[in-house]
């Protein structure tokens, strides 16, 4: 019937010449008529005509406003995309500071890597939590790992303030830290071991297993509070840092009279003597650089410095399996 009415209207006005002034649209919807003579067209078929182009206007619109909307979610969802593997580089990179996504009335979301697959997991901490995108590791030490911290080509700076440090940053697949607050909420959200991963430039590469890591929250200035006993082949380097708060160069929390993160060129949970341990130092330059003064990504029991840096290095954490 709205076909019909439609052409009709049109048939009108193709075959009627109507006076000036006749048809005067008030609100772009009601019509109304003005001097309309004997040959004019009915005011019923002019209004339904008038009805009609609004309602169509209208429906338009609502759809532009679905499509754009729409594009919007593929366009957050291309954000957050996995990507190739870790240690490559990828034309779509995910940055790890932005893996959050508005929460939904889900309860399967996993929680943590556990039974998942190796690669980028949407996981939420708690029910009332946001979800964010973790890397997951499946294939080193019986899998179920969350990589927290990646380092293999010195791509990202690690040098960096304590917003940067709280929040995370670097991409999910190439090197990354994912964050203060996260690492806070996950080790808080039961018992996890920390591993260890390094390599030397030889390449030789060495882990060390904590089987309980933890640390506090912001105003505790993310205090490295639990380190569980040590096993690996890496040697225990970092002990020493256990208890100790985070420091970077423009919050100094450790106990040392200086700005331990100022001297070695990157944040850590720095104590008196400053390390024995640094993985978020500065990576070897490309160009065979040895760098000096206790500044690169440093394990005293692997590489003690005072020069050179660690080629490789990863930080990865997985809930402890419960026990009979």
């Amino acid at each position: 019937m709205a076909l019909e009415a439609l052409v009709t209207a049109l048939a009108c006005l193709s075959t009627t010449t109507m006076p000036e002034k006749t048809v005067i649209m008030r609100n772009s919807v009601e019509p109304f008529l003005i001097d309309v003579n004997d040959t004019a067209c009915p005011v019923s078929t002019l209004g339904g005509l008038a009805a009609r182009i609004q309602f169509m206007t209208d429906e338009l619109q609502t759809l532009k406003t679905e499509l754009s909307n729409l594009q919007q979610l593929i366009d957050e969802y291309r954000i957050q995309a996995p990507g190739e593997a870790i240690g490559t580089r990828s034309l779509h990179p995910v940055p790890a500071i932005v893996q959050a996504l508005p929460a939904m009335p889900s309860d399967d979301t996993p929680r943590n890597c556990l039974g998942q697959k190796h690669g980028q997991v949407l996981i939420r901490v708690a029910r009332d939590s946001e979800p964010f995108f973790v890397s997951c590791d499946q294939n080193v030490h019986n899998g179920g790992w969350l990589v927290i911290a990646n380092r293999f080509d010195g791509s990202e700076k690690f040098d960096r303030d304590w917003q940067n440090y709280k929040a995370g940053f670097g991409y999910l697949n190439s090197e990354f830290f994912i964050g203060l607050d996260k690492l806070n909420r996950l080790t808080n959200s039961g018992s996890y071991e920390l591993l260890v991963i390094m390599r030397h430039k030889t390449p030789e590469e060495r882990f060390a297993i904590y089987d309980h890591f933890s640390i506090g929250n912001e105003a505790e200035k993310y205090l490295f509070n639990v380190l569980g006993p040590y096993k690996g082949d890496a040697g225990d380097s970092l002990r020493y840092h256990a208890g100790k708060k985070f420091t970077t160069y423009d919050q100094d929390n450790d106990d040392n009279a200086q700005n331990c993160a100022r001297i070695h060129a990157g944040a850590w949970w720095y104590g008196r003597e400053c390390i024995e341990s640094n993985l978020f130092g500065t990576f070897q330059p490309k160009f065979g650089q040895e760098i000096g003064y206790f500044k690169g990504i440093l394990w005293k029991t692997f590489l003690p410095g005072p020069t050179g840096s660690l080629s490789y290095v990863r930080m990865l954490i997985r809930p402890k399996k419960k026990t009979s």
